[in-house]
């Protein structure tokens, strides 16, 4: 009676998805539509997942509990809320521990973070969302394959992943919060009514999913005495402190800037390299990443399409941002002695190389 209930359950929530779907997309642009589109197979696949797991142990432990002399009854709400997040962890867990659904898996955990902070503010999906939307995954993984903290290759790469994260949302919170401007432009981004932000946020967390999948193929693996592995770890922290760097001395220099309009910099430390060396850490760390979990992607199509799809992605997020900023500080400084001899000095804008 109880699987009966549970399975009248799950497919009435599979229907609200399906209906949702299908309403919003009558009435979002037809940007929006084709995002729903491209998200709901994989909604649709994850929900699958669940309805036959749901048949499984979690179900059986379920009913025998149930039916224990020593057992307090329940309601029957709460024994379906109970079996359906039972259900629910083991399927993620079990699909991040092997098979081809790992990257939905933490796609589910990146939006656990993700639309809630989408619902509240539009822009944290791509900010605030980013940043702690990452650490959850990391996190995850790191509770799942039991990775622990040692100097293993495994450990320091999922340490930081988990770095790059909690700082980056940490820091990107810090600024909305003490700098005015930062704050309107957040506030400025809350266009759509909030139950349609949710494809928007299912979308990006996928995309974060692909970058941080890496990680992920790597615990599965478990290779310690890869070459190619150490050598991505290493990247992959150097980037993480490379940008946590750059960030803070940027963050503090215009903080201590009495008018926006004048140039001031940063124009040392990193900023010698080039004009924006958070950037570059930031592709160095994704790249890291990649590069680490090579080792472990075999001959897995899925693996291997992820990392290249998520670094392809960042990678012309990045450029694309830099020559978008580099335009709009030539517009605002251009003329100003301190900016012309700075762009003179560092004509690097985002690779020290390429001048």
């Amino acid at each position: 009676q109880l699987s009966t209930v549970t399975q009248l359950h799950t497919t009435a929530q599979l229907s609200t998805v399906a209906h949702y779907f299908s309403h919003t997309g009558q009435h979002c642009s037809p940007s929006s539509t084709r995002k729903m589109k491209r998200i709901f197979p994989a909604l649709l696949l994850l929900a699958n997942l669940r309805i036959a797991h749901a048949f499984g142990q979690p179900m059986n432990d379920a009913i025998r509990s149930q039916t224990s002399p020593l057992h307090t009854p329940q309601t029957p709400a709460s024994a379906l809320n109970s079996v359906s997040l039972s259900s629910l962890a083991s399927t993620s867990a079990a699909a991040l521990n092997s098979g081809p659904y790992g990257v939905l898996a933490l796609t589910g955990i990146a939006s656990s973070v993700v639309v809630p902070l989408t619902m509240y503010r539009q822009g944290y999906s791509f900010s605030v969302g980013y940043g702690f939307g990452v650490f959850a995954m990391a996190l995850a993984l790191w509770k799942q394959f039991q990775i622990g903290l040692s100097l293993s290759p495994l450990s320091l790469l999922a340490s930081a992943v988990m770095f790059y994260g909690i700082r980056l949302g940490t820091f990107l919170l810090v600024r909305e919060w003490t700098v005015p401007s930062k704050a309107e432009v957040i506030k400025g981004f809350d266009k759509s009514p909030r139950l349609k932000r949710i494809p928007l946020a299912v979308s990006v967390s996928m995309f974060y999913a692909f970058m941080t999948s890496p990680l992920m193929y790597a615990a599965r693996a478990a290779i310690d005495n890869s070459n190619v592995m150490k050598a991505g770890v290493a990247l992959a922290w150097v980037g993480a402190v490379m940008e946590a760097v750059a960030d803070t001395q940027k963050f503090f220099v215009k903080r201590a800037a009495k008018d926006e309009d004048t140039f001031v910099g940063p124009t040392g430390g990193f900023y010698k390299i080039c004009r924006h060396p958070n950037y570059l850490g930031e592709l160095i760390f994704w790249f890291g990443l990649a590069l680490a979990g090579v080792p472990s992607f075999g001959k897995s199509i899925i693996a291997w399409g992820c990392a290249a799809t998520g670094f392809y992605g960042i990678f012309g997020i990045m450029t694309g941002a830099t020559k978008r900023l580099d335009k709009k500080q030539e517009e605002k400084y251009s003329g100003q002695e301190a900016y012309d001899t700075y762009r003179k000095e560092v004509g690097a804008s985002i690779f020290p190389w390429a001048q």
